[in-house]
């Protein structure tokens, strides 16, 4: 019986080795409309007829075959677009605006949405949700961060995942970028942001348990938001633009214009999850902060010249011509694309960016959003008692000024050990590294008591 069992599933393995490859071209069954599972989305009848059979079976490979899959998909869209920009014909693009740009229904309700039906799909591994498989993905590794290949690296990522959103919600969801500058601007009120409300993100300090992310399946989401580090600041952003090549923006020696050291200091803001490389994609604003990093990436690089071939050498973790690597992964599927060939222009226009919310467009007709006439920027509202607040800080009485007090030790200890748990024996936390701490922040991390 044991053996019938293996010569089954060797037998359903190179079937599929073989039979994936071509799934473009087959037709579902008679009631079906033809679906190409590359050229419109990796349909959810794909998933059922061809994945979710052999999910059991095929264990770990059934993820590398969904993964694989979805970078097909990344790819023949990025072609595509290619051609029809060499053929003068306006290829759509789908577009990532702010968070809280307006309207809501079609901008951040559409992505909660997306990614809960995401967090409940089990039909790649009955044992691990769908989101669960593309998060555990990210480690915090060199092979990420630390150089030039943390943006094209990232770039592809955001792309695999929405690649995965669409698959079960449709092809129009995009993620929604976290502009911080916009919370950041609160100043001592930061941590009051109505982000962590429950139109948004949800719960900040502790587990999540309120909110469209609470008491999903898999991985546990947990916060401490304001704990320490900064958020980025729009002086930042003007000083990352206002250099001329990558190689002045990706190392830690030149600080003030290193754009990954100040995406490490909104992770270890956010804290819990979001402080730790393995496991800081489970939360879903780890992704909507990557898309904001994304965009501000977008800008350099429209601003310099032949930015594709400007790919900084001297980091032998990440040479230009090295593959993309998840071999940290247990899967282990690696995108058939090099590090400096996630520079190219075709993978920078399967997106458009909406500009970020100014005083000039209206803060992108928010409603939680507000225009400082004194210092010309917007500002996020903050969450009060579950209610919003439309005033500039000088109106607040003086209490309004504190910063929230969080958990406390013992609630931290907590929170520490629950997410070691969750790890697996001997996995490195990788905690994004962080150059100063802010003097408005508690200063006291889940990962510091």
């Amino acid at each position: 019986m044991g053996l019938e069992r293996t010569w089954g599933s060797l037998l359903l393995t190179v079937v599929l080795v073989a039979f994936l490859p071509n799934i473009s071209s087959l037709q579902i069954n008679s009631t079906d409309q033809e679906t190409n599972c590359f050229e419109r989305g990796i349909n959810i009848k794909c998933f059922k007829k061809f994945l979710q059979p052999a999910a059991v079976t095929l264990n770990d490979t059934s993820s590398t075959n969904f993964l694989n899959a979805l970078y097909r998909k990344i790819n023949s869209e990025a072609d595509t677009a290619s051609k029809s920009r060499h053929k003068r014909r306006a290829a759509k693009k789908l577009v990532r605006r702010e968070i809280r740009a307006g309207p809501y229904e079609t901008n951040f309700l559409c992505y909660a949405l997306a990614v809960q039906r995401l967090k409940k799909h089990f039909g790649i591994r009955p044992d691990r949700s769908t989101y669960d498989i593309i998060a555990i993905i990210h480690t915090g590794s060199p092979r990420e961060h630390g150089g030039p290949a943390f943006f094209s690296w990232h770039r592809i990522y955001l792309l695999l995942y929405e690649a995965a959103l669409q698959s079960v919600f449709g092809p129009g969801v995009t993620t929604p970028y976290w502009d911080s500058t916009l919370d950041e601007a609160m100043g001592k009120r930061q941590a009051r942001t109505i982000l962590f409300s429950n139109k948004y993100f949800g719960t900040p300090f502790g587990e999540v348990t309120e909110g469209f992310f609470a008491n999903l399946p898999g991985a546990k989401i947990r916060r401490n938001v304001g704990a320490t580090a900064n958020l980025i600041t729009k002086k930042a952003v003007a000083l990352v633009l206002s250099r001329k090549r990558h190689s002045q923006i990706v190392r830690r020696e030149k600080l003030k214009y290193f754009w990954e050291g100040y995406h490490n200091s909104v992770h270890r803001w956010v804290d819990g999850n979001m402080a730790s490389g393995p496991i800081a994609a489970f939360d879903p604003i780890f992704w909507c902060h990557h898309a904001y990093i994304d965009y501000v990436w977008e800008l350099f690089r429209k601003r310099i010249r032949n930015a594709p071939a400007d790919y900084p050498l001297g980091f032998p973790e990440q040479p230009p011509d090295g593959q993309m690597r998840f071999n940290s992964y247990i899967y282990q599927p690696n995108p058939p694309i090099t590090n400096q060939q996630g520079y190219n222009n075709k993978y920078a226009r399967l997106r458009r960016y909406d500009p970020a919310p100014s005083c000039k467009n209206l803060c992108s007709n928010s409603e939680d959003l507000y225009c400082n006439r004194e210092k010309d920027i917007c500002v996020s509202l903050e969450r009060v008692s579950g209610e919003t607040i439309a005033q500039d800080a000088i109106a607040y009485p003086f209490s309004a000024f504190s910063v929230p007090q969080g958990p406390d030790n013992i609630t931290l200890q907590g929170m520490k050990q629950a997410i070691l748990q969750e790890l697996p024996a001997g996995t490195p936390l990788n905690l994004f590294e962080v150059t100063d701490i802010s003097p408005n922040t508690r200063a006291i991390s889940v990962f510091d008591v």
